[in-house]
Parts: C-alpha cells; structure tokens; sequence
C-alpha cells in the first residue's frame, strides 16, 4: 500500500489490507465476509502495483457520501463593491466630452462616405 493510500485510509478510519489479485481470486468469498464484519478494505495487487479496492457497501456508500459532500457547488458570494470604484473628474464634464468626441468622429465618417 502507498503511503499516500495509508494516510487517507487511516484519516477515515478503515484497515486496509493489500493482498495479490491470485490470492484474492482464492479467497474471494473469505474477504467478502470479513468486509461487511469490520471496517476494512482490501488493496488487489497485481506485480505490486494497486489495481483494485473491495470494500463492504456500508463504507462504500460513506465514502461517496463524503466525497459528494466536499463536491457539492456551494452558493457563489455576492462580491463586495463597496469602494470598488473611486470617481477622479467630474462625470457630466466628462460625458460632455465624450459625446463631443463621438460625435464629431460620425460627422467625419459621414463627410467620408
């Protein structure tokens, strides 16, 4: 078992044992009874490389539950505006302007066409 496997194994309190994928064929229906009997999982093997978990369905569903938990979108926050914006100039000085501007710059693509 990694030791990555390990710390979150032993975070959510379930024994896990790891055993070859030959050996679990041999014993399948042992390691089935000792699941839904203790809070365990077994880690299958194959060449010493993790390639299966067996877990009873009572830590199945708790580990889905948790997962969806941390999953779930939690309502987005209003964002704070409050003094997000700081007026420099005088803002009817200023649309004056840019009316100005505007439209002068149809007048001169009028003249263009």
């Amino acid at each position: 078992m990694s030791n990555l496997t390990g710390k979150k194994t032993k975070a959510l309190g379930i024994a896990v044992q790891t055993i070859g994928k030959t050996q679990a064929r041999k014993e399948f229906f042992p390691l089935v009874d000792s699941l839904n009997s203790a809070n365990s999982a077994v880690e299958i093997t194959d060449h010493d490389e993790p390639v299966a978990v067996l877990m009873s369905y009572k830590n199945y569903v708790a580990l889905t539950a948790k997962a969806s938990a941390n999953l779930a979108p939690s309502k987005p926050k209003k964002p704070n505006l409050l003094g997000s914006i700081v007026i420099n100039s005088d803002l009817e000085t200023a649309s004056a302007k840019l009316a100005d501007r505007f439209k002068s710059a149809i007048d001169d693509s009028a003249e263009n066409l």
